[in-house]
């Protein structure tokens, strides 16, 4: 397809998606509130597990990623938690993948392997414009998705330039559904966006989509900001 029938494409598509529940910000509060008595189980928000999307391996020989984590040798390595999860993860970031919203976990996986040198995806999960919720890296171990506070905080991307566009109904429904699970299950106390930790070097999530955080964070009972991370303790 080339890149003017995908704009075209694009567009159409949001504009039935918006047709659903008029603007991103009235959709955020619809389905937040009707989402309230959902049952909080992979299966009700319909998961889509990593082997459905065709997800490589981990590479543990990834240049940025290297080897497996050790606290004085290899602080940046594969962590993979050994406490339970709810004594260890405290905040939500919120990202956008910044690329055209036909390019799913297997293009995000891609370009954070072979382009970024992570060992894995980065992101704990993705969320597309019909709000179709993607598995990314295991919960149990650390993401690759905010320098320097990736230890204890969950990464979700929503698939799309909200620099450019906003987010439909749908992706905010199913981040409001995901983020009230992780809440619950994870006992975690803050929300924020990815630019909210790291001012001034990006502008992730986008403006279309930061200014609905605090608003999404109050529905969760979350904390919006970045006060709720936790440096490790090694």
């Amino acid at each position: 397809m080339s890149d003017t029938n995908r704009v075209g494409s694009r567009n159409l598509t949001r504009r039935r998606l918006l047709q659903l529940g008029g603007t991103a910000a009235l959709g955020l509060v619809l389905l937040s509130k009707s989402g309230q008595s959902m049952p909080c189980s992979n299966e009700a928000l319909a998961l889509i597990p990593r082997a459905s999307w065709g997800a490589a391996a981990p590479n543990l020989a990834a240049p940025n990623e290297h080897g497996r984590f050790d606290p004085r040798n290899n602080p940046e390595g594969w962590l993979v938690y050994d406490q339970p999860l709810a004594q260890v993860l405290n905040t939500i970031i919120v990202h956008h993948s910044s690329l055209p919203f036909w390019q799913g976990p297997r293009e995000v996986q891609q370009l954070h392997m072979q382009q970024w040198g992570f060992a894995d995806i980065g992101y704990h999960f993705l969320i597309n414009l019909w709000g179709q919720l993607y598995e990314g890296r295991s919960l149990t171990v650390r993401g690759a998705h905010t320098a320097g506070f990736n230890t204890g905080t969950i990464g979700v991307v929503l698939l799309d330039n909200f620099e450019q566009y906003p987010p439909t109904v749908l992706q905010l429904g199913k981040l409001t559904a995901l983020g009230r699970c992780l809440a619950q299950r994870y006992s975690l106390t803050h929300l924020a966006g990815h630019r909210d930790f790291l001012p001034g070097q990006t502008v992730c999530p986008g403006r279309y989509l930061e200014p609905l955080l605090p608003n999404l964070a109050a529905e969760l009972g979350l904390t919006f900001g970045t006060g709720g991370y936790a440096p490790p303790q090694y």
